[in-house]
């Protein structure tokens, strides 16, 4: 979604743009926040960071900005701010100890810096050949093998019976795995 486009559908509706953008970025925000908050937060933690973040947008987002072009950039940008604000406030209880991940190694080894990359260019890769599947087979992938999530909670965000899921995300992943194939990708 371009900002021209949120601009006229805020002008239009309040509440259907807000929808439009959770409905189009509530996985991207999903995977921010969980990345960071993996190892410090519960499930309910990040439920709720993502709800702020969303907050976040809808309140601070200016129509008036001079800016043009995708939204995404504003919405990783509120995203990562507040998931980083989260990880402070978990991290800092005296009633529990936990290890920032990013802070773990001083200065990694070439290899590590490589093998990182090539991580993160796979995971890039990965997630654009899920969000071409289209929802709600995206949605359910995501759910299901980023936050081994079951049929059954799967079922609480995607408005289908948990049999159809399991259903639905077998031929997600046949879909999945030839898109892999033809790209010669092997996980």
């Amino acid at each position: 979604m371009t900002h021209q486009e949120y601009r006229l559908l805020l002008k239009a509706d309040t509440q259907k743009a807000q929808r439009a953008v959770f409905d189009e970025y509530f996985n991207y925000v999903y995977v921010i926040v969980c990345n960071r908050l993996n190892s410090c937060a519960r499930r309910e933690d990040i439920d709720e960071c993502v709800s702020d973040v969303f907050i976040d947008i809808f309140s601070s987002y200016d129509p008036e900005m001079p800016i043009e072009g995708d939204i995404k950039g504003f919405v990783a940008m509120v995203a990562e701010r507040r998931a980083t604000d989260y990880f402070r406030k978990l991290t800092r209880s005296p009633a529990a100890v936990y290890i920032d991940d990013d802070t773990a190694e001083v200065l990694p080894a070439a290899d590590d810096v490589q093998k990182s990359s090539e991580d993160n260019e796979m995971r890039k890769i990965l997630l654009e050949l899920i969000d071409s599947l289209g929802e709600p087979d995206a949605t359910i992938i995501i759910q299901k093998f980023f936050f081994n999530r079951n049929s059954r909670e799967i079922s609480e965000i995607v408005p289908l019976a948990p049999v159809s899921i399991r259903l639905r995300s077998i031929r997600a992943l046949k879909k999945l795995r030839k898109m892999l194939n033809d790209k010669n990708i092997t996980i």
